[in-house]
């Protein structure tokens, strides 16, 4: 599941672009993202330590489309176990700060073998 900060347009746009088939909520109002603990800032979307990671994906070729939803709003990774006990959490710092998939699929594999 997604959860995304713009509005049901939106999260009908991204799952099209992704070909997703798991739900894509929205929360234009952020409350989740605060209940998270996640960063809302200018900086943490312009700062310097954003730069990297941009360079970091252009040279993987990856290209910024319209931005959706709130831009100043940072986003992470929940993984979740059946009962709603976190298996693994990490907030973005900054745009493009995400964690290495490996670890999330080693939760999610984890969480989803209940163990």
């Amino acid at each position: 599941m997604f959860i995304g900060s713009g509005n049901a347009l939106m999260a009908a746009d991204f799952r099209q672009q992704l070909g997703l088939e798991v739900p894509v909520w929205v929360d234009p109002r952020r409350v989740t993202y605060a209940h998270l603990g996640f960063k809302h800032s200018v900086l943490s979307a312009v700062g310097p330590r954003v730069w990297g990671h941009f360079l970091r994906a252009w040279r993987e070729g990856f290209r910024q489309g319209a931005t959706q939803g709130d831009p100043w709003q940072q986003g992470g990774v929940l993984v979740v176990r059946r009962g709603g006990a976190i298996e693994y959490g990490f907030a973005s710092a900054t745009a493009g700060d995400h964690p290495p998939l490996e670890l999330v699929m080693k939760h999610a594999t984890a969480a989803a073998a209940g163990a």
